[in-house]
This record gives structure tokens, C-alpha cells and sequence, in this order.
């Protein structure tokens, strides 16, 4: 056009700026933007609500200038800017355009209510919803489809699910949309079973689910923990077609994957005719998290061969796979991969490296890892601390805890297992109880089993194994195997605690009956003791259960 010597008048102008917008560049954005002051279109409404959109992606300063440079408004404009606002997390400043743009003596429409109660939203302010929901229905926007959509979203992300389905059960014309919020909404609120119920009312209702539905569908099973729901959407799936979608079939084999049926998942991993990242570092995940390694090591020996490049989910998988083998050379080498890839500040993989280091006993290329990051977030602290906690570190635990809380972080849960850990394997019973108290009093996180299990442990192996007991019969919690089972390795270390030991074998045979250890432990414990007759009792009793003890193996790193 310009070749030509022809002036773009400024719908052309919004015509370019739009398709910039959907490219994406930055550059190309400024230069267009150039283009316009230089043709004098800054003026034109249409072509700075477009600007402003584009500009919103990454300079959001920019998008306060263009907005306060235009000194009438209108509608579509006023709700850009709201909408920008609650996109880019400046909640405040989106309710307060949107009250000065009423100030300003334009009308809210439906669009103006569906840019608000985002914000809403993500500020999980119920009230302010609830203001906004009321406000829809006075300005008579509220049977809006689009609206009620996103008062169905707001009221689920604000908690308070059971308005969010009245909301959604008396739209009109229910749309795709309205169906995809509801199933979110209701997995979003831990409720799998009614998303799976919306499922089965929008297929009565003629809706064919899309890929999206499909996914969260497939979520909901996995978290209602029922494989029969599982099994049940997968043969609609296979009727359905959507075993073409990669996304779909990831999915399924994540859910077979949670439900310990491995066979299942590699069989539709396998049938993944074009496996994406996605795919190739689900499958490795799975196996890795699942106690499956050496399957999980094979796998990403495969995605190398297909020249697919992992990323940092994939390699932190693999690491969790060498360190459960104990393989180094693997896990030096993806260090190495690491650094060559520029990936030295990866805030997800540098605590893997940390970690893995740490578990293979060399704590101080551990602690070099951990120097080397500059922002060190909470996961980098806890995996240095737990770090020092697994090799017997105790005192270098506590003086990391303390120069973590010294720049401002705040613990969470899992860092006070790591601590309350290396308090029990360092005997510093003192410093444990002060943190186990302190964990609740000061940090507002109620002991959970984990903490237990480590208090437990930390008496017993200062050979408290009747206040141990004491301490677990007050728990307000029903122990489990791990409380009991430390209860009862306590007891294996101090002679003089056989009552003990079989009021603690009794609870764990009740919790796991297939488990021969504990017996193992009690009989040697009688043992001990001379007591050869409980001996052959309890050897008598194992065989006529039958069972049998489970075979030790090891694994070693060979040469190839």
C-alpha cells in the first residue's frame, strides 16, 4: 500500500494492529504504533482500545497512557481497560474504572459485568461478587448467557459452590461455555463426582462434550479415586473418537498411571501414533512417581532416540528415577545438560539436582547447586534443608531454617517434616519440640501424620518409646502405619519394651495384614529375651496365615 503511495485510513490501521496482536510481537506493536501518531489516528477510539489490548500483554504502564490520553470514552474502551486491569492482577484499579466509568455517565453492559467479576474472582471476595451479581440484575444484563457464565465461574472460584450451580441451573441457553465453567468449577471445589454428574447431564442435554469437557472429565475420575468411573469414560472416549486427541489419551494414561494400573497406561502411551513433550514426559512421570524407575529411565531412553528434546518436567522426572535407582553417571550427565542448556537458575529443576545430590550423600555439591541461585525460592531452601536433614546435618538444618525465615520466607508444611526429621536423626529432641509447637502457634499449620511420624520417631530413638506411646494415644488424629511403624523401630533399639512392641504389632497387623516385618521384628525381640516359645507361637501363626517374608534385593550401577 505504501509502495503504491496510498494512505491507510485508520480502519486499516485497526485491521493491523489486531493481526500484530495475534502475532505477538512487541516490536511490530511499537511500530505501529509509531505509524498511527505519525498519521494522527491516536485519537481514534477503536485503534486505541485495539493498542491498548495488544500493549496489555507486556507494558501495562503504556496501557494507562494510551487510556488516559483519550479524553472521551466510550463503552467499549471503558471495558477494555477494566478488563486489562483484572488480567494483569490490578484488581483495584479495576473496580475503580469501572465505578469511574459509570461517573463518567456510560451505561455498564453485559461485557462490562463479564470484564469485573474476574477480579472478583481472583480476589475470592464473595461480598464484592455478590455486589456485582446484584448490580448485573438491576442493570438488567443478568439473563446475558455470558454473564451468568461468569457469575457461575466467580461464585465456584470464590468457594461457594452450591450458588454456582443454582446460578447455572437456571441459565436459559446453555451454551459449550456454561457446561466447560460448571465441570471446572466443580473439580476446582474438590467435588469430582458432581462434575461427573454435569458430564452426564450435558450429554442428555445434546451437548457433545469437546476436548476440554473430555479432560476434565478425565480429572474428576481420577480424583474421585474410583477406577470404575475411569473405565466407564474411557469406553465413551473410544466410542466417542476422541482417542485421536494426544491431549485425551495423556490424560487417561495420567489416570491409569494414579491408579497403580501401569500395564494399561503403557499400552495407550503405546498407541500414540505422534507423541508430543507432553505425552512422552507424562509417561516418564508416571513411571517414576509410581516405583517403576527402570521403566521410567527406558521411556526417556526412547524420546532421546525420537530426537524429541525434554524439558525441565521431563528431566526432573528422570532425576527422580536415577535417585531411586541410585544411578549417578545418569544424573550427572543431565547436570551437565543442565548447564550447557542455560537452565543454572531453573527454579524447578536446580532443587531436583540439589536433592539428588543430597541423596547419594554429596551434600556439598548440594550446597554449591544452592549457592549458585541468585533468587532462591521456597522449594530451593526446603531441598537444602532437607538435604542436611537426610545426611544427619542437624545443626546446619536449623541454621538454613533460620537464614530462610531471615530474608522473609515463610515456611510451609513440608519444610517442618524436614526439620522435625533432622531433629530426630541428630537427637535434638529440645529443638524438635520447640518447632512442633511452633509450627502451629506461630505458622497456623496443624501437625499432620508426617509430623507425627517425626515426633515419634524422635522418641523413640531417644529410647522414650512409653512416652512415645503416650504421645500417639493423645493424637487427634488416627495414627497410621508410619506412626506405629516408628513406634515400633523404637522399640527394636531398646530392650525392655516387649509390651510395647506388641500392643504396636497388634495395630499394625490391623492396618496391614499382609505385612510380615513387623512379626520378623517381635520374634527377635522374644529372641532377646529368651522367650523361645513366643518365638515358635508367632511362627506358627505366620505360617498359618500364610505368609511369607518378602525377599531383600538390591540394586547396583554395572559398567556398560
Amino acid at each position: 500500500m505504501f509502495v503504491n503511495n496510498q494512505r491507510p485510513n485508520y480502519v486499516t490501521i485497526l485491521s493491523v494492529t489486531r493481526a500484530i496482536g495475534d502475532l505477538g510481537s512487541e516490536n511490530m506493536t511499537q511500530a505501529i504504533h509509531g505509524l498511527l501518531l505519525k498519521l494522527g489516528f491516536e485519537s481514534e477510539i477503536p485503534v486505541v482500545t485495539a493498542l491498548l489490548g495488544v500493549y496489555s500483554m507486556w507494558d501495562v504502564e503504556v496501557v494507562w497512557k494510551l487510556f488516559d490520553q483519550i479524553p472521551k470514552r466510550d463503552m467499549v474502551l471503558w471495558n477494555a481497560m477494566v478488563s486489562v486491569c483484572a488480567r494483569s492482577g490490578q484488581y483495584r484499579e479495576a473496580f475503580e474504572i469501572f465505578r469511574e466509568m459509570q461517573y463518567d455517565g456510560v451505561k455498564p453492559s453485559d461485557a462490562s459485568i463479564v470484564s469485573i467479576l474476574p477480579a472478583c474472582a481472583a480476589l475470592a471476595n464473595l461480598s464484592l461478587g455478590r455486589q456485582v451479581h446484584g448490580f448485573s440484575v438491576k442493570c438488567v444484563c443478568y439473563f446475558y448467557t455470558n454473564v451468568q457464565n461468569s457469575l457461575v465461574d466467580m461464585y465456584a472460584k470464590c468457594g461457594n459452590l452450591e450458588t454456582s450451580i443454582q446460578v447455572f441451573n437456571r441459565i436459559e441457553k446453555k451454551d459449550l461455555v456454561s457446561w466447560r465453567t460448571m465441570l471446572h468449577g466443580c473439580i476446582a471445589n474438590d467435588c469430582p463426582r458432581t462434575a461427573l454428574k454435569m458430564v452426564s447431564r450435558m450429554r442428555s442435554s445434546c451437548f457433545r462434550p469437546d476436548e476440554l469437557v473430555i479432560l476434565d472429565a478425565i480429572g474428576a475420575s481420577a480424583q474421585e479415586e474410583k477406577l470404575c468411573f475411569g473405565l466407564g469414560f474411557h469406553g465413551y472416549i473410544v466410542k466417542s473418537g476422541f482417542l485421536d486427541f494426544v491431549s485425551v489419551v495423556t490424560a487417561l494414561l495420567q489416570m491409569y498411571a494414579k491408579f497403580g494400573e501401569f500395564g494399561s497406561a503403557g499400552v495407550l502411551f503405546n498407541h500414540i501414533n505422534q507423541k508430543d513433550l507432553i505425552a512422552w514426559s507424562a509417561m516418564i512421570s508416571a513411571y517414576a512417581q509410581g516405583g517403576h524407575p527402570l521403566n521410567a529411565l527406558d521411556t526417556f531412553k526412547k524420546m532421546q532416540s525420537t530426537n524429541e528434546k525434554p524439558n525441565e518436567i521431563t528431566l526432573v522426572s528422570v532425576l527422580q528415577a536415577c535417585s531411586s535407582l541410585g544411578v549417578q553417571e545418569l544424573a550427572e550427565s543431565i547436570h551437565a545438560h543442565v548447564t550447557k542448556v542455560g537452565y543454572c537458575s531453573n527454579t524447578i529443576l536446580i532443587p531436583a539436582l540439589i536433592d539428588i545430590y543430597c541423596k547419594f550423600g554429596r551434600i556439598r555439591q548440594g550446597k554449591a547447586l544452592f549457592d549458585e541461585i541468585p533468587i532462591k525460592d521456597l522449594v530451593c531452601w526446603s531441598s537444602m534443608i532437607n538435604g542436611y536433614a537426610i545426611n544427619g546435618c542437624g545443626i546446619e538444618a536449623l541454621e538454613t531454617f533460620s537464614k530462610m525465615l531471615s530474608i522473609g520466607l515463610k515456611p510451609n508444611e513440608v519444610v517442618f517434616i524436614s526439620l522435625l526429621s533432622a531433629c530426630s536423626h541428630c537427637g535434638l529432641e529440645n529443638e524438635g519440640w520447640k518447632l512442633f509447637y511452633e509450627m502451629e502457634k506461630i505458622y497456623g499449620f496443624a501437625p499432620k501424620l508426617a509430623h507425627y511420624a517425626c515426633m515419634v520417631d524422635l522418641l523413640s530413638r531417644q529410647g522414650h518409646v512409653e512416652e512415645a506411646l503416650d504421645f500417639v494415644k493423645g493424637m487427634p488424629i488416627e495414627p497410621d502405619k508410619r506412626i506405629w511403624g516408628a513406634l515400633l523401630a523404637g522399640c527394636r533399639s531398646i530392650r525392655g519394651s516387649i509390651e510395647v512392641a506388641e500392643l504396636v504389632v497388634e495395630q499394625l497387623i490391623g492396618l496391614d495384614p499382609e505385612n510380615t516385618s513387623c512379626y520378623v521384628v517381635l520374634s527377635n525381640l522374644y529372641a532377646e529375651q529368651c522367650r523361645w516359645q513366643d518365638v515358635e507361637r508367632l511362627r506358627d501363626l505366620v505360617d498359618k496365615k500364610g505368609l511369607r517374608k518378602e525377599i531383600g534385593y538390591s540394586i547396583v550401577e554395572a559398567n556398560s
